[in-house]
């Protein structure tokens, strides 16, 4: 029994590590990455891969990551009482978001104004917001860089209020998935609020099914027959991020991360895995920083007309960014995560609770 706990553990990490690496893959290469491709003098197909390898991954990166977070969350929201998840779980969630949401502008800010004079994005996002009125708006409405911490509050908030009616929960999460999907509902965060609650509900009610599903085994093949013809259909009538396509993409990549864990020793990516909150708070403060110093050092030498750095920057670029920010934001966690900067990671009143605990 513990042996096979450890194993669950152990995919379970792998697959966070993976997700938390393709977010920033994905902060990377888009827009940053992208925008560069047109001034490359050489190397267009391995820019192009990188580019369309982020498109492609789309069902599969947040949708993941959602779902293995309602696999942790399950024992909160089943068997914990209010008083026991309340600060831990929602509060802390908020406060996190609201919390890093602030660090994140002002960084941002900094260097955009302060060292290179400009930004790397022209998305709408409470990372670049013009006034405070501005900010807050964007935040309320999710649309901010560390969206996934409020995405989680709130549906580890819908799950528990509705545990015991968990089927017309899910219900009401497939119209919104749909009606994200095919852009009723407007501005990206709302829309990423809507499109991934189906994924988390699935990780909190019904994960023993999915696991089930992502074995190798005959009985399985109807099923996954079904979810791809269902997934065929809704790509036929324009439907392409559809449910069924993210779903067999949740369940691929269980059965990867379970076979790896099998076979190979993961210790790294489970690694990245156990940390990957402070990598997706203080990520996206790095890619600008050394995403905007990169670019526009190779803008003002002209270094894209010379064929040889386009090509290295093609097949590299995306790489060292992700490594370098991956690592300095472990860096910064290591080096803040102690006394008073702990606070910044966890509510205060826990850090305070787990004190108490420690010491009776």
């Amino acid at each position: 029994m513990n042996n096979t706990r450890t194993d669950e553990i152990l995919w379970v990490n792998t697959l966070k590590g993976t997700c938390i690496l393709l977010v920033v893959l994905y902060h990377t290469v888009l827009p940053g990455f992208e925008n560069t491709v047109h001034y490359l003098s050489a190397g267009w197909l391995p820019a192009e891969i990188w580019v369309k390898f982020n498109t492609i991954l789309s069902p599969l990166r947040m949708p993941a990551f959602f779902f293995v977070s309602g696999l942790l969350a399950a024992n909160g929201i089943m068997n914990r009482p209010w008083k026991q998840v309340f600060t831990s779980r929602i509060t802390n969630l908020f406060y996190l978001y609201i919390l890093w949401g602030f660090i994140q502008w002002w960084s941002i800010d900094g260097i955009s104004s302060e060292i290179t004079g400009q930004r790397i994005s022209d998305n709408t996002n409470a990372a670049y917001a013009g006034s405070l009125l501005e900010f807050l708006k964007l935040t309320f409405m999710a649309m901010s860089t560390s969206w996934y911490l409020y995405g989680l509050g709130i549906y580890f908030l819908l799950a528990k209020i509705f545990r015991e009616q968990r089927m017309a929960l899910l219900a009401v999460a497939v119209v919104l998935n749909y009606l994200a999907v095919v852009k009723i509902i407007p501005y990206w965060g709302p829309q990423s609020l809507a499109q991934y609650l189906l994924f988390f509900l699935l990780g909190a009610f019904w994960s023993p099914l999915m696991l089930r599903l992502s074995s190798w085994k005959r009985e399985n093949m109807v099923p996954w027959a079904l979810l791809a013809a269902f997934a065929g259909v809704n790509i036929i009538f324009g439907v392409g991020r559809n449910l069924f396509l993210c779903i067999i993409a949740v369940l691929l990549s269980v059965a990867i991360c379970r076979w790896l864990n099998a076979h190979f020793r993961m210790t790294y990516l489970n690694w990245i895995g156990r940390n990957t909150l402070q990598i997706y708070v203080i990520h996206r403060i790095f890619i600008e920083y050394f995403g905007m110093s990169a670019i526009l050092f190779a803008q003002r030498h002209h270094l894209y007309e010379q064929a040889w750095f386009s090509i290295l920057w093609a097949c590299l670029y995306p790489i060292a960014i992700v490594a370098i920010c991956s690592l300095c934001s472990v860096l910064v966690w290591s080096l803040t995560n102690r006394g008073l900067g702990q606070s910044l990671f966890v509510f205060p009143t826990l850090i305070g609770m787990k004190r108490r605990k420690t010491a009776a």
